[in-house]
């Protein structure tokens, strides 16, 4: 990051002037302020869906990738080294590792499994960076903020699945439903989660 855009990352205000910083500038504000990410998200929106739909074959299920890569940026977001690449090419990583997760967990849900094309994997780094746990109190936090604004049954459920991390099985059990109406919760709430964001 320029130094110069670290200098004026405290007197930032406006949406216009976060819109001209750079990648890196705004992960660096966004420890601080949940604005700067969002800017992000709305940068790098459409590109996610394409590259994630590209995998995943489904726009739903693209959505549902995008939504959970842009949970993990933020969780490790602390550990972003500039140094090592842009955040583009670092970010592209987390989307393709959870795109592929996606994928291979619904082909063997449907009993089969096919190959991915050579192409989804050009953006695929080091899977271990998704496995560490690290920054869980950063994560939660701008999850936590995020959620204040959804209204109160998306944000419970939402809770359940990524703050506490819990299973599906154990929120059905706890909520007392099955499985797949606490997937379709999670489906819908993270979808009322993206339009109060305004992704």
């Amino acid at each position: 990051m320029a130094v110069a855009q670290i200098a004026t990352l405290g007197s930032i205000r406006t949406m216009e002037e976060l819109s001209s910083l750079s990648d890196e500038a705004l992960l660096t504000l966004s420890f601080k302020s949940p604005n700067a990410f969002e800017v992000l998200m709305a940068r790098y929106q459409n590109q996610f869906l394409s590259r994630a739909q590209a995998v995943v074959r489904s726009r739903d299920a693209a959505e549902d990738v995008v939504q959970d890569a842009f949970v993990r940026i933020y969780r490790f977001a602390p550990r972003f080294n500039g140094d090592a690449g842009s955040f583009r090419s670092w970010s592209l990583t987390i989307l393709m590792n959870v795109a592929r997760t996606h994928y291979q967990k619904n082909a063997r849900e449907r009993g089969h499994v096919a190959p991915l094309d050579p192409e989804h994997y050009e953006s695929l780094g080091d899977a271990t960076i998704l496995d560490k746990e690290g920054h869980e109190g950063y994560a939660k936090e701008v999850m936590e903020r995020a959620l204040q604004k959804a209204p109160a049954d998306a944000a419970h459920i939402l809770r359940l699945a990524f703050i506490e991390d819990l299973p599906y099985k154990e929120i059905a059990e706890r909520e007392g439903i099955s499985v797949p109406a606490v997937k379709t919760r999670v489906h819908r709430a993270k979808k009322v989660l993206r339009d109060v964001v305004e992704i």
